[in-house]
Parts: structure tokens; sequence; C-alpha cells
């Protein structure tokens, strides 16, 4: 299994402060396919009528987050959001929660992502899990080891 290192950049906090709605970013890489490769992960504003069940990233905040991140050096492989309230009882339900939509797999084709990443938020406000998968929703077993900035 390979280890990834992963900037969040402030978004576990942004995930459990956004509850009850979905919170998403864009995922950018640095030295990809190497042993020094590293992700980083930029928010991105949820413009969608109904947060709670669907995101859709801000125009606007696309443009600004790909300005960013050419001037660092980075390439777009994908994207994080948060599918909140996991629920420790809900645990033989593991894979309904993690399983990428119809709508983010769509996402996934059209903004061709290598990798998306969906967060498990829990009803508490506490982060259980991260759960990486490829545009078509294979599961990637990837170590992310997390650097929370």
């Amino acid at each position: 299994m390979k280890t990834i290192q992963i900037k969040w950049n402030g978004f576990f906090k942004k995930a459990i402060d956004g509850l009850p709605n979905e919170v998403c970013a864009f995922l950018y890489a640095k030295n990809i396919y190497s042993d020094k490769e590293e992700w980083f992960v930029f928010e991105i504003e949820n413009v969608s009528e109904n947060p709670e069940e669907e995101w859709i990233p801000s125009k606007k905040d696309m443009a600004k987050i790909k300005r960013q991140a050419d001037k660092l050096g980075l390439i777009k492989i994908g994207n994080v959001h948060t599918h909140p309230y996991f629920e420790d009882d809900d645990l033989d339900k593991l894979d309904e929660y993690v399983k990428p939509s119809e709508k983010d797999l769509w996402y996934a084709r059209k903004f061709n992502d290598l990798v998306r990443i969906i967060l498990l938020v829990k009803k508490d406000g506490g982060i259980m899990n991260s759960f990486v998968h490829d545009k078509f929703g294979n599961k990637i077993n990837l170590y992310l080891e997390s650097k929370e900035t």
C-alpha cells in the first residue's frame, strides 16, 4: 500500500463546522507518481441549493484555486468532499456512506479526476475516516499520512 503525504489545510475543521452540509475541496499534487508525492487540499465553496445532500463547486473559487495551484506548480488530481452525519452504530451501512453517488461520478468524469476522497464526518462532529476512489467509483487502497494545518 502506497503512503502519500496530504496537507488538509484546515479542511477537517471546516468539514466539522460545515455540518449538516457537505463541504468540498479540490485535490492537487506535487511530485506525482514519485516517492516524494504530496497532496494538497483547497476548500471550494459549495453553491448547491441542497448542500445537505450534494455539492456543486463554485466556479469563482475554481478559478482562484487554479491560479494559486499554478503558481505553486501543482497538478489537479481530484477532489475531496464530506458525507456528513455518519453514526458509529451505522457500521453495517458503511458501504452506503462511502460509495460515490452518481452525481459524484459524473463530476469525476467531467473534471477527469484521478482520485476522489470521501471524508466521513460523524454526527458528534468527529472525523471517522477517509475513503479514496477512482473516477469510476473503485476503491483505491492508499494510506494518507495527514498533515492538518
